[in-house]
């Protein structure tokens, strides 16, 4: 896909049998294990990690593609695969096509122009029981990316499994909220002179939205689907975004609020996007693709206020909030790909609203 995601994504769920033999000390047993690859483009990093599907517990990381030490010395995990997430993982003796679907192993993959992600649910039915035991105690591995937003999504509902996604709030809202507000508040959005009721208000109150300290800005990302699904079938198969489906993306808010504002950061009230983007599948490996867009936001805490210009007083109306606001000339923004876990049809979206990428707009 183009670029979303991050991470980038989308559905199937595989229930697999817990081997009635398998006991790994007090632990419950582990009876599939989550393979996640990560391959940054650009700096050419990679990222290699195996968690407990159930309870999300990493068992192994590393900053490579193969997995051999430790518990997994009984059974080696290595991924290779292109820069379009296109290729094999190999678990123990057994190699399969990314992309491949079955009982025992079922994958999915996401690519950009910067990274590309590998996502694979592998049962350990039939697999050499691995002590496990042996890695409670390890000291994680320190990240092998300083930013990667392009983060796997969950195989039920697109949303990410290692990201806690915040709804939209009942009161959150856009641009037409903020039409609706002002017009309820009767009130000026500057200080001017102006006749009510046969009176003169010298110096009308107004309402006005300031940055709080320097706002804790952090890089969030709105992800969206832009295509319809794309059906593999028999054959190779692609799916485009084309130029004249121009979609436009406006900021948003945790609360009412009483006027946007940039808070100093290079973003914009809106922005919109007229590129073209392609994305493929392969026979036998992907039964659906789609194009996805991650839209970066800059994250920042601000603050509503009354202000009485005449004793010039400032009155905080109620408490301080979030604004997001898209990045001034796409920064941080990509589309990429998706692969067997798209969404019914396109405008589906999410949000990855998680506090790991402070600072504002920069590409990562």
């Amino acid at each position: 896909m183009g670029f979303s995601l991050t991470s980038l994504l989308a559905t199937a769920s595989l229930a697999l049998a817990i081997p009635h033999d398998f006991q790994i000390g007090e632990r419950a047993p582990v009876s599939t294990i989550d393979i996640r690859y990560r391959h940054d483009k650009v700096t050419n990093k990679y990222a290699l990690a195996v968690l407990d599907k159930d309870t999300h517990q990493v068992l192994a990381r590393v900053c490579d593609k193969s997995i051999r030490s430790g518990a997994f010395s009984a059974l080696p995990i290595h991924v290779d695969a292109d820069g379009e997430a296109f290729g094999t993982i190999t678990v123990g003796s057994r190699t399969h096509a990314i992309g491949h679907r079955s009982r025992q192993v079922d994958c999915w993959s996401m690519y950009s122009n910067r990274a590309a992600t590998v996502t694979c649910h592998v049962s350990l039915r039939h697999l050499p029981a691995l002590d496990f035991d042996a890695l409670a105690h390890d000291t994680p591995a320190p990240p092998c990316f300083d930013n990667f937003p392009l983060v796997e999504q969950s195989d039920v509902d697109g949303t990410p499994s290692n990201v806690t996604q915040l709804e939209l709030a009942q009161h959150e809202i856009g641009n037409e909220g903020l039409e609706t507000v002002q017009a309820q508040d009767q009130l000026p959005s500057h200080p001017t002179l102006r006749a009510r009721q046969g009176s003169i208000l010298r110096c009308p109150p107004y309402r006005e939205t300031r940055l709080v300290g320097d706002g804790n800005p952090h890089q969030n990302y709105y992800h969206v689907q832009m295509t319809s699904k794309g059906r593999c079938g028999d054959g190779d198969c692609e799916i485009s975004y084309e130029t004249s489906e121009t979609k436009t993306f406006s900021w948003t808010a945790s609360a009412s609020i009483a006027g946007w504002i940039s808070g100093g950061f290079a973003v914009e009230k809106s922005h919109s996007f007229a590129e073209n983007f392609n994305c493929v599948g392969k026979e036998g490996h992907d039964t659906n693709v789609c194009v996805w867009q991650m839209i970066a936001h800059t994250a920042y805490t601000v603050q509503n206020y009354i202000v009485y210009p005449c004793s010039n007083k400032a009155v905080r109306d109620g408490d301080p909030f979030i604004l997001w606001s898209p990045n001034a000339n796409n920064v941080g923004s990509e589309y990429y790909c998706v692969r067997n876990t798209c969404r019914a049809g396109k405008g589906d979206n999410w949000w990855d609203k998680s506090p790991s990428r402070p600072g504002g707009p920069r590409d990562w």
